[in-house]
């Protein structure tokens, strides 16, 4: 009989199992211990868009399951909401999806959890206009998120000659760049975009085009959000493009790209005079041509850098962190203007 009664029990849990078809842990990552009470929603991504497979809520111990999938396979996405903020944990077929942890993070309307560990600005003239993209990576190294709408996550300067036309995307920790409005500020011809700074690396995307002409004189600013320490502002030059101003001061060339690389050394304000036409994207592409080959050419040899002992520390951090962000944008799907 007790024989009997185990074998009962044994069958009536693996049936549990086998109709389970996701379960985990919410964990405030702020505190480190699991998250009661919060709703969880599982969501699988179709041809009609995002379909919700369920919804749940975790319990005492922070625990939540689903017991209906779909078939067919494919990524699945779990959702949830705290203090404000979506936090998402993409779900691919090869992940086991037992005992799943999804983070959380507490809230902060504080700037200084957070600090600006790179601003680039890329300019690229053409015959028609020129292209402006300036990319800024946030970094968080703390437990909790910064969200705080009214100061905003990122505050950027927009000539007036772009008459408001302006893209911005943003992409936060092991994220998709998501779409973000750039909101007026009182201040003139100063914009915010409001998103979520998670714990680990944040990037956000500004793109916007301005007349043509050569020379072409840029006017302008650099602003931070109050209370977020912020680096410097570097501008980046494709080959065949000069920067020159009283404003600026050439910290280099970025060995790959052969872009240029240069410093706002102004407090604020600043004026660049652009001469000369380029891309990063087609210098990209003659590069990739040029690997093709059966005999590729190698180069041996310092590149050009610094005059002054400053800024060989200047030019390292662009190396090791422009540098990557350059080849990044560069790419045919990151490029802005489908040159």
């Amino acid at each position: 009989m007790k024989a009997l009664f185990r074998a009962s029990a044994l069958s009536v849990l693996g049936a549990a199992s086998l109709f389970a078809a996701m379960d985990g842990t919410v964990v405030n990552r702020t505190t480190g211990k699991p998250q009661a009470g919060l709703t969880v929603t599982l969501v699988k991504p179709g041809q009609g868009g995002m379909k919700t497979l369920g919804a749940t809520t975790t319990d005492a111990a922070g625990h939540f399951a689903f017991e209906r999938d779909e078939p067919g396979g494919g990524p699945q996405l779990l959702q949830v909401k705290f203090e404000g903020v979506d936090y998402n944990k993409l779900m691919t077929p090869n992940i086991p999806t037992s005992n799943v942890e999804l983070d959380i993070y507490q809230a902060t309307k504080s700037a200084a959890v957070a600090r600006v560990a790179e601003r680039m600005l890329l300019m690229e003239p053409s015959a028609s206009q020129t292209g402006v993209s300036e990319t800024v990576i946030i970094q968080n190294d703390s437990k909790t998120t910064y969200n705080n709408p009214s100061l905003g996550s990122l505050l950027f300067y927009l000539p007036p000659a772009a008459k408001g036309q302006v893209r911005v995307n943003a992409q936060g920790p092991l994220g998709m760049p998501l779409p973000r409005p750039a909101e007026k500020t009182k201040e003139a011809d100063i914009f915010k975009v409001d998103f979520p700074i998670k714990p680990g690396q944040t990037e956000i995307d500004v793109n916007y085009v301005l007349p043509a002409g050569s020379p072409l004189t840029f006017q302008g600013r650099v602003v931070n959000v109050k209370g977020m320490p912020a680096g410097p502002l570097r501008l980046i030059a494709p080959p065949g493009v000069t920067l020159a101003g009283k404003d600026i001061q050439s910290v280099g060339t970025e060995p790959k790209t052969q872009a240029n690389i240069y410093t706002v050394i102004a407090p604020a304000a600043f004026s660049v005079d652009i001469t000369g036409t380029g891309s990063l994207h087609n210098n990209d592409q003659s590069a990739a041509q040029q690997d093709d080959g059966d005999s590729p050419q190698v180069t041996e040899g310092q590149p050009r850098i610094y005059t002054h002992l400053p800024w060989l520390l200047a030019l390292a951090f662009c190396i090791l962190g422009i540098g990557l962000v350059v080849l990044y944008r560069s790419s045919p799907v990151r490029s802005p203007y489908g040159k």
